[in-house]
This record gives C-alpha cells, sequence and structure tokens, in this order.
C-alpha cells in the first residue's frame, strides 16, 4: 500500500497508526462475501432503529438544515424525510436518526463498535458523490461499494477500541474513536490519498467534542446531538482535507499533528504495529446467530411500515430482501427509495 509519510524530507514518522489506517481507507479491497452480508445487517439494523427517531418530539426537531430553509437541491439526503442538504449537515442529521443506542447484549457488542456513530457519515458522502456522478455522466458508486466502507469502518473503530480497552469499560469509547473512523472512511469515500485522509483524521482526532456537564441531566436529544456534532465534523475534516487545491503529501506541520493525534489515540513507544482487514467483521460473523438476522429484519420491516406509505414500504422490503440485486443498485437510486414527505421541520 503507498505510504502517506514524507520520508523524502528527512523526517522521523512515529504515528504508525494514523498512517495504517490511512493505507487501510485507501487502498483495502473488501473481498470477502461474509463481510459484505455482515455489512448489510449492519445497515439494515441500524436504519431499522433509526427511523423511529423520526418522531421522537426530542430529536425530530433538530432535523434538518443548520439555517431553516437552507436546502441543497442535489446534495445528500437525509433517509426517511424529503430534505435535501449540504454533506455535512446531512451527516449531523443522519447521525441524529440513526445513533440510537444498542444493549451490551446486541450483536455488535462483541467488536465493541456502534454501526450508528458512523454511518451517517457515509450514507451522507456515498450519496452526494453518488448524485453528482449521475449528473457528470459517470458511474456512481454501488450499495456493495458502501457496504465494502461500512466494514472498514467497523474495522478501524473496533482496532482504536482494543489499543483503548485497558482503561475503558466496554460501551464507554469516546465518541472520537467513531469519528476518526468516520473521518477516514468518508476521505476515502472522497477519493483522498493516504496523506489526505492521515490530515483529514489527525485535525479531526483534535477537534473538541460539543460539552456536557456531568451534573447537568441527561437527555436523548441532548446525547444524540453531541454524537451528531462529533460525526459531522468529522465529514467537514474529510472534505477539507481532500479539497481539489489540497496537497496529497503532508507537510512537516501536518506530521507534527498526526504525531499529536496518534498519541491521541492510545498509542505509545510501547504499542504493538497495528493490522487492518476485516477481523472485526469475521468476529461478528462467527457471532451472528439466525435469530440475530431474523430479529434485525423483522425489525427493519416494522420500522419500514412505520415510516413509509404502504406501497413504498413494500418496495423496501422486497428490495432489502434480494440481497444480489441491492448490491449491484448505484446507492443513489437506494437513497432514492427511502426518501419521505414526512420531512420533520423546524
Amino acid at each position: 500500500m503507498p505510504d502517506p509519510s514524507p520520508r523524502s524530507q528527512g523526517q522521523t514518522n512515529t504515528a504508525s497508526l494514523i498512517f495504517a489506517l490511512s493505507n487501510y481507507a485507501a487502498a483495502f479491497a473488501v473481498e470477502r462475501e461474509s463481510a459484505i452480508e455482515t455489512a448489510r445487517h449492519c445497515l439494515i439494523d441500524t436504519l431499522g432503529r433509526g427511523f423511529a427517531v423520526l418522531r421522537d418530539p426530542e430529536c425530530a426537531p433538530l432535523i434538518g438544515p443548520i439555517v431553516p430553509g437552507a436546502l441543497m437541491p442535489g446534495g445528500a439526503r437525509v433517509p426517511g424525510t424529503s430534505l435535501e442538504l449540504e454533506p455535512v449537515q446531512a451527516a449531523f442529521c443522519n447521525t441524529l436518526m440513526l445513533c440510537r443506542r444498542v444493549s451490551a447484549d446486541h450483536w455488535l457488542a462483541s467488536i465493541r463498535a456502534q454501526a450508528a456513530d458512523w454511518l451517517g457519515a457515509i450514507l451522507a458522502v456515498a450519496d452526494h458523490q453518488a448524485r453528482k456522478a449521475a449528473m457528470e455522466g459517470r458511474t456512481p458508486p454501488k450499495v456493495r461499494d458502501v457496504l465494502a466502507a461500512i466494514v472498514k469502518a467497523l474495522e478501524i473503530q473496533a482496532v482504536l477500541a482494543s489499543i483503548e480497552e485497558e482503561y475503558l469499560a466496554p460501551g464507554d469509547e469516546p465518541i472520537r474513536l467513531a469519528r476518526a473512523a468516520a473521518t477516514a472512511v468518508a476521505a476515502a469515500q472522497l477519493g483522498g490519498t493516504p496523506g489526505q485522509i492521515a490530515t483529514a483524521v489527525s485535525y479531526s482526532t483534535l477537534d473538541g467534542e460539543m460539552f456536557v456537564h456531568p451534573d447537568e441531566p441527561y437527555t436523548v436529544a441532548r446525547g444524540y446531538w453531541a454524537a451528531a456534532d462529533t460525526i459531522s465534523r468529522g465529514v467537514r475534516r474529510a472534505y477539507q482535507a481532500t479539497a481539489a487545491d489540497s496537497p496529497a503529501f503532508l507537510s512537516s506541520v501536518d506530521l507534527t499533528i498526526v504525531e499529536l493525534a496518534d498519541s491521541q489515540l492510545g498509542t505509545t513507544a510501547f504499542t504493538p504495529k497495528m493490522s487492518f482487514g476485516t477481523a472485526a467483521v469475521d468476529r461478528l460473523t462467527e457471532a451472528r446467530k439466525p435469530q440475530d438476522v431474523a430479529r434485525l429484519t423483522s425489525g427493519f420491516q416494522a420500522a419500514v411500515d412505520g415510516c413509509f406509505p404502504a406501497r413504498q414500504a413494500e418496495r423496501l422490503k422486497a428490495l432489502f430482501a434480494a440481497p444480489r440485486q441491492l448490491d449491484e443498485l448505484p446507492f443513489n437510486e437506494l437513497i432514492a427509495a427511502l426518501v419521505t414527505n414526512g420531512t420533520p421541520r423546524r
């Protein structure tokens, strides 16, 4: 894989973790069908749990353009609504809708990752890229490409969580680990080089998080809002780092930021070299039981029935029941199938 580090400038590189995940996000090809199948189950499960949030009186008012009425025709769409937004705000709204937490006995618990944390970013970038490609006469990314991005995000978050597991209780991983995964995969979706991905992840990792006072009464809306804000900032960094005039290599300043961010992710001089592949998804595949698949499928079908008109709901259920057909569908067509006029308005 390509190496984003500026060796030609005589720099000493110690930030091996960020370089490794950047190379992985940019160049790793997900070919194992079992991994794609598990990613499809993650998508179905997360969408099914997320649609209910659109009817949550605490959360629904927050789903919309950052400035009321400021829509972006041809932008990224928010499933379950008719909103078309610029991708950063779409990632915020997607994450707000999808980040409903799962219990410790959920089938994803074995890898200490939450697909809901970063899926909103992947969906927003993929829809925007697919619509842009279609308008320009190019081939849009397919659903399978998005499923491969899900595999990579699961792997990155699981590896980062394993580094910090010595001092984090199960389920307590800070959202910054998910933000690092979201940023890396979003930058790769945008065609970023390993150097650009490393830059995006580093600046994203060093961004602050929305402050929630420990003595303040917890509300669902406040918790979801904080997660959505964090993930959307990762998408912003991905777009900034992959802009047309952004260099594909790391400057000495960038390298300093990368090394600082690397330490924030929990690595030390004694951390073994991290490798990325499909290990996290492989563990999920092995642990997944038929009843898990049945439960998430029935949950998705019930959510679709509750969110969409009857005919549209039946079409969606039929589409998701045909995996091969679904995987080959241009991603913008899938999101179009998930659009409804039931738009939460602020």
